[in-house]
């Protein structure tokens, strides 16, 4: 390696390393990593921001290494930079497309001598996902070229050989748009500059991306949630967020509650609502910069959807009612939901249909509630009892005559009489837990068809539930009692002990458990669960199935993170960070992955402080 080079240009305003030596290499006629091997460096290694290249390359060029590092991503690991003083996510970063204003670079060239290739270079800036626009001439960011490869994608003078004609000629300009609030947020914030937003107490790609996911709630009262953004209008949903997210909790929960009476139905969930807002941050933006986000969706919901036990709150189930709706406080009385509301209006619990919300969304404090809805007579006769918990007479007679749904009062002188809140109750036991189902696939059924189906009494199927057999319920989410309980052919099948039944498949058993089919795949091949062979009950060819007796095995020595969160009433995303801090891992023998389960001995040990084996 030379000690330094004699045909160099300057590095300008905001320049990446990987433009800078890209440029370089330009001149001396030679590509990128080409290059940077004569030199005795790595082109990747600049890409990622290591310091030892970073040095080396300004040693050879004779300028400031805080320079080049000043407007780069430096790689930290586990797809993770560093950039601007911010931890950003790879995705946030490193995209596969470049960006950038085509003005700037047609300045570029045409304030200089040498060739267009050499003298348009790429802003750091410009790598930022939700930096949309160059603020300098109010041009959006437009994708420049698309490369899955990164050395080809950062080699930014070859590349830029090929755009140079387009961007003189002006085809990759777009409409001008001035800058918002947002624009001179993120600008701010890359320079390391407060502003007086709310949102300045938090990570900037989490606070931007959240921006982004309720701008798109909001816009969906007008595009579609399943349509996507075209990328030349994706400042709009960081726009949108941003309006209500910079003033603080206040402005965002306002927000959410117009949502929630302008989206969808009354009966829709908070998934329906909210869409990718809640799916993100529920299933998949774990991390501990979206907690905050997270717990403030939560709480949010919390304290404004009538959920109770038995209903799934962002991935865990809710184990409290906080608030009732009228409908919600009807269903469970067994009442008329207009005679309800009366009540309550009258106690001043709630207001009047004419100045309130509908029955779905007038809410009221559950706990200030109760001793007043206790008080209420829920005692009825058998045909409001079983349309109290919709019920048809056919199920509810046979149920009767297997000893399911006693009368609460029975005498001689006079017809029998049933508690509705004490059905609601036992109702919502049996869903304890349950997934929720929006749209029943053919895997699911309620149990009237269900029992049809497996020609068995509807009271085997409940005795089933009531024994805690069913690993998998499903409540449906457009349905109320008994309606809204659904079980799987195939578990139940299995559950009933058949004697032409050798056990279930061993795709079937991965649903029950919650495991992929691959991982339970490789765990019964791998020998950690037993399994029995038997007949293909169609194509007679032999496979492997679970009876029973295995699967009472595999739960007996194992259990699944979200299994153990409903087990201790907790988040399972939480937990997963106190099993990791307390060395309790997901069992891997041997480096072998077979998703989120523990061995039960390993989960017990740290539950009750003792030590975990290694």
């Amino acid at each position: 390696m030379t000690t330094e080079l004699s045909l160099i240009p300057s590095i300008r305003g905001r320049e990446t390393a990987f433009s800078f030596v890209s440029r370089i290499a330009a001149l001396n006629g030679v590509g990128a990593a080409g290059f940077c091997a004569d030199m005795g460096l790595s082109f990747s290694r600049i890409i990622e921001g290591k310091v030892e290249d970073l040095l080396g390359l300004a040693t050879l060029c004779r300028i400031d290494a805080d320079d080049l590092k000043s407007w780069s991503p430096l790689y930290l690991g586990n797809r993770e930079h560093s950039f601007r003083g911010h931890r950003l996510h790879a995705k946030a970063i490193k995209e596969s497309t470049v960006r950038g204003c085509p003005i700037c670079l047609r300045e570029d060239a045409e304030t200089s001598t040498d060739a267009p290739e050499r003298a348009m270079y790429v802003r750091g800036d410009w790598l930022f996902r939700p930096a949309t626009l160059c603020l300098k001439h109010k041009h959006p960011l437009v994708p420049l070229w698309t490369q899955p490869n990164p050395i080809r994608r950062y080699d930014a003078a070859a590349r830029m050989v090929d755009i140079a004609p387009g961007i003189l000629a002006g085809s990759l300009d777009r409409e001008h748009r001035d800058p918002n609030d947002y624009d001179h947020w993120i600008e701010a914030r890359l320079l390391g500059k407060h502003t007086d937003s709310w949102l300045d107490q938090f990570e900037l790609y989490a606070a931007a991306h959240f921006c982004e996911l309720m701008g798109r709630a909001i816009w969906a009262l007008r595009i579609p949630k399943w349509k996507k953004f075209k990328s030349e209008h994706a400042w709009m949903a960081f726009e949108m967020g941003f309006r209500f997210a910079t003033l603080g909790e206040d402005s965002i929960r306002a927000a959410l509650t117009e949502l929630q009476v302008a989206i969808g139905a009354a009966t829709d969930g908070p998934k329906k609502k909210f869409g990718a807002l809640y799916d993100r941050l529920a299933f998949d933006l774990a991390g501990e910069e979206y907690e905050p986000f997270r717990t403030l969706l939560r709480d949010h919901i919390a304290a404004t959807w009538p959920l109770g036990p038995g209903d799934d709150l962002m991935g865990e189930p809710v184990l409290e009612r906080r608030v009732h709706s009228v409908r919600t406080a009807a269903r469970e009385l067994g009442m008329d939901p207009r005679r309800l509301r009366k009540l309550l209006v009258e106690v001043g619990l709630v207001r009047p249909p004419e100045t309130g919300q509908d029955d779905q969304w007038e809410l009221f404090d559950a706990l200030v509630a109760q001793p007043h809805l206790a008080s209420l007579n829920t005692l009825v006769s058998a045909k409001d009892f079983q349309e109290a918990l919709s019920m048809s007479r056919s199920q509810f007679e046979l149920l009767r005559k297997e000893g399911f749904f006693p009368p609460a009062i029975h005498g001689d002188d006079h017809k029998p009489l049933w508690d509705v809140r004490a059905g609601h109750r036992y109702l919502e036991g049996l869903l304890a837990g349950a997934e929720p189902i929006y749209v029943p696939m053919h895997a699911w059924g309620d149990i009237p068809k269900t029992a049809q189906r497996l020609k068995v009494s509807p009271g085997t199927i409940v005795s089933l539930l009531e024994r805690g057999k069913v690993q998998r319920v499903g409540r449906h989410m457009t349905r109320d009692g008994y309606e809204a309980i659904l079980v799987t052919h195939d578990e139940i099948e299995r559950l009933l002990e058949r004697p032409n039944a050798p056990g279930i498949s061993i795709e079937v058993f991965a649903r029950q458990t919650g495991l992929t089919p691959s991982a339970a795949m490789r765990i019964v091949r791998d020998g950690h669960v037993p399994s029995t062979e038997g007949p293909h009950p169609k194509t007679s060819a032999s496979q492997r199935f679970l009876a029973p007796c295995d699967i009472t095995a595999f739960h007996m020595r194992f259990v699944t993170l979200r299994g153990l969160a409903v087990e201790l009433g907790t988040s399972w995303q939480a937990l997963r960070y106190k099993l990791a801090d307390a060395g309790v891992r997901p069992f891997s023998p041997e480096g072998n992955v077979y998703g989120a389960i523990y061995e039960r001995y390993s989960v017990e040990a740290y539950l009750g402080g003792g030590p975990t084996k290694d």
